[in-house]
């Protein structure tokens, strides 16, 4: 029973009681003077109706009795009969004990001992209002006016009528009936709000007087009566709970706004729904995707998919978070099913997206935001933002997907810093590993090697007119070089003689005047290539004779000022993990010992690498460690995933195997942003 109908009631009972009391005693002494009336009636009015229409606690009672001994004292001692005492005595009872169970009560009633249950539920029947106060009326209009008098018989039908009738009962009926006529009346209104799931989120059921279905997806309005406030809202779910139909209603400033934050309607009755059938072109569907589930936390946002948007992995969605907008990509979907009542389901669907933060336009960056949303909040695609504008030094290596939002690194600590592309063939990594050397070799200061045991780089490239470092009649020759000098070890016991220390020193000799013939040269890129792929011992002492001089001039001559990339395509017959080399530890180690040099301190010397490889498992971890930068396309096996976890963390690596074509997961210190993240590679013409 609301309080309006209460008081309405209240005041229609108090009215009818004064107009019986000027009735019959033609005057309106009886207000101050009559004991029925102010003791009697009137109490049982005040208490039943306004304070504890429903049930008398421990207190309630208390003060019930003490408003009942305060009336007792209007009766005149002359009288104060055998019934006055009663009830004086009864009414010391309540007092007494209603007071002492309120101090010796400290847990709920049912976890109490028996006597403090069996006193406090017998006070609070005997000690309602209708009980004391209506056997004070009744005494009360029979010691003024006789009981076979018609004063007393019209007392005692306004009594019958109030007591049996029930008016606090009835005014819920009355207010009942009521509602069903005005939902009846209201051609418009679908249902009424039955509860709240969060401050945006409403429940309402549905009339079964409705002239028309009702639809996902439709736009609604309604007054809430708690903030007396006129709202908009979008129907998320219709399900059937309890035989009866329900729907689920979002409301947010977003969908106030399609609006223009005016009211549709005229008339509102409060927590009516009335369904809106114009509604003003808007892009809201387009855009909403679904509200904040359960369980989301600081990184990861849970949420519940109810859109007419088809989405997928890699996604940018962005929720209002107070004044912010923090953006998120989806990286999993979850089907679930809830049981209602009744044997009856509903499924769902349970999306999963982590933080990438807030953008920054300035530093075209995604920045971390150290909260979590509300529940039931809504999420929606993410805007597009201004193009922008980059540095001389950085290059845009892709975008989230279906945005604009652009994947930014800092060619210059990407090439300090090293930097690794992994990922399975046929999934576009090659091409954007050589697009990225483009860009390094767009800048005047920097030079590019590639070793390249596939020969492919030689036509990929040659509108730059890449140079082989090594003259190929050269390189043939230091292969029997180096030949030789295996024999001669072999030959001694495993140990080096003159001969051999000899042409050591030849072939050193030789390999040195050829790095730096290309770097004193006009020529950007070279290309390092052997005439076989297998992993003898004279490819890898070749290729580690190569990088320790190569490193060498670097921390002698500086380069000769120049800045060099050395790019490692298929890195795994380059510096393959020991136990995948093919060929001892003991002959392989040397080789990624001069490279892991370089991985170490070649930022001192202005040495960068571009490690470029299937699989992680079979590449030198003393390697991959050292680059700050890794950019992963898609990997299946497992070895992979965890090491790459490591970078990416374990929920977004989730996705590598999940990746489609030309899309990647990048994370490291080149990168402008923070934070891991699924983008898109540009398709480029090769």
């Amino acid at each position: 029973m609301t309080k309006i109908y209460r008081l309405l009631l209240l005041g229609l009972s108090f009215l009818l009681l004064v107009g019986l009391g000027f009735y019959i005693r033609q005057d309106f002494s009886f207000l101050l003077n009559d004991f029925w009336f102010t003791s009697g009636l009137l109490l049982l009015i005040l208490l039943s109706l306004i304070d504890q229409p429903h049930f008398s606690k421990d207190t309630n009672v208390f003060v019930n009795a003490v408003t009942a001994a305060v009336s007792l004292l209007l009766v005149q001692a002359d009288n104060r009969d055998f019934l006055f005492w009663t009830f004086l005595a009864f009414i010391i009872y309540l007092t007494a004990s209603s007071y002492i169970l309120m101090w010796l009560r400290t847990n709920p009633l049912n976890e109490e001992n028996k006597a403090v249950q069996l006193f406090s539920r017998l006070n609070r029947q005997i000690g309602r209002p209708e009980a004391i106060f209506s056997a004070f009326f009744l005494w009360g209009g029979i010691r003024q006016f006789g009981l076979a008098s018609n004063e007393f018989n019209l007392l005692l039908w306004f009594w019958i009528i109030f007591m049996i009738l029930n008016i606090p009962a009835l005014a819920k009926t009355i207010e009942g009936l009521f509602t069903a006529i005005k939902e009846k009346n209201e051609k418009e209104a679908i249902g009424q709000i039955f509860g709240v799931q969060s401050k945006n989120t409403f429940l309402v059921k549905l009339s079964e007087a409705r002239t028309e279905a009702t639809k996902v997806f439709e736009f609604v309005e309604f007054k809430y009566s708690i903030d007396n406030k006129i709202r908009k809202g979008l129907i998320l779910d219709v399900y059937l709970l309890n035989q009866q139909q329900w729907i689920k209603v979002l409301s947010t400033p977003e969908i106030d706004a399609i609006f223009e934050n005016n009211d549709v309607l005229k008339n509102h009755t409060s927590d009516l729904v009335y369904k809106l059938t114009k509604v003003p072109d808007n892009d809201y569907l387009d855009r909403f995707v679904g509200i904040v589930s359960d369980n989301s936390i600081i990184n990861k946002v849970r949420f519940i998919y109810n859109s007419k948007v088809q989405v997928s992995e890699s996604q940018l969605l962005e929720i209002n978070i107070g004044k912010s907008k923090v953006l998120y990509q989806i990286t999993e979907g979850i089907t679930k099913i809830e049981q209602l009542e009744n044997k009856n389901q509903t499924g769902f669907i349970i999306g999963e997206a982590i933080q990438l933060g807030t953008w920054n336009k300035e530093k075209l960056r995604f920045e971390q935001f150290g909260w979590v949303a509300d529940i039931n909040t809504p999420i929606y695609i993410a805007s597009k933002i201004e193009e922008p504008k980059i540095e001389p030094n950085e290059f845009i290596i892709g975008k989230i997907p279906n945005t604009n939002y652009p994947v930014v690194i800092n060619k210059d600590i990407a090439m300090s810093h090293h930097m690794a592309v992994v990922g399975v063939t046929g999934t576009g990594k090659s091409i954007f590993s050589r697009n990225l050397i483009r860009q390094y070799l767009a800048d005047e200061d920097t030079k590019v090697i590639c070793i390249d045991f596939t020969g492919e780089y030689i036509g990929k490239f040659a509108d730059l007119n890449p140079t082989k470092v090594i003259d190929e009649a050269v390189s043939e020759q230091l292969f029997k070089d180096i030949d030789y000098i295996e024999q001669q070890i072999a030959d001694n016991y495993n140990k080096d003689n003159e001969n051999s220390r000899n042409k050591k020193k030849e072939v050193s000799e030789k390999i040195n005047t050829q790095i730096e013939a290309f770097l004193k040269s006009e020529n950007k890129l070279s290309i390092f290539e052997l005439p076989h792929v297998a992993n003898t011992s004279g490819v890898l002492t070749y290729t580690k004779t190569f990088f320790r001089l190569l490193f060498h001039i670097a921390k002698t001559q500086n380069n000769f000022g120049k800045r060099i990339c050395i790019v490692l395509e298929e890195a795994h017959t380059v510096i393959p993990e020991w136990n995948f080399s093919g060929v001892s530890e003991k002959v392989s180690q040397p080789l990624l010992n001069s490279i892991a040099q370089i991985a170490l301190q070649g930022r001192k010397y202005n040495v960068g690498l571009l490690v470029i490889a299937q699989r992680t498992a079979n590449v030198s971890k003393t390697i991959l460690t050292q680059c700050n930068t890794i950019v992963s396309f898609q990997e299946f096996d497992k070895t992979s995933s965890e090491f790459l976890s490591n970078y990416f963390g374990q929920e977004i690596s989730k996705s590598l195997p999940k990746l489609k074509f030309r899309q990647a997961i990048v994370a490291g210190k080149a990168l402008k942003s923070n934070v891991p993240m699924i983008f898109e590679v540009p398709e480029l013409d090769t």
